[in-house]
């Protein structure tokens, strides 16, 4: 039995006797890690990136009310 947590990107699939069920499965189980790692990598990317210079909030706009003011 094949845990998830092991390494399948470097287990060969035997070869005619397996089921094509089979290879179709640890095919997408490979697919969804590497689409996984990918994201993972990404929003790392995306957190770590710098931020411009200057003010950390843009400059806070007028209140334009109705209402006179008092």
């Amino acid at each position: 039995m094949t845990l998830l947590s092991q390494d399948l990107s470097r287990t060969r699939i035997p070869g005619p006797e397996v089921e094509p069920e089979l290879a179709q499965r640890v095919r997408a189980l490979r697919r969804a890690r590497r689409d996984a790692r990918t994201r993972a990598a990404r929003v790392r990317r995306a957190l770590l990136a710098p931020t411009s210079a200057g003010e950390p909030y843009g400059p806070r706009p007028d209140r334009h009310t109705s209402m006179p003011v008092r």
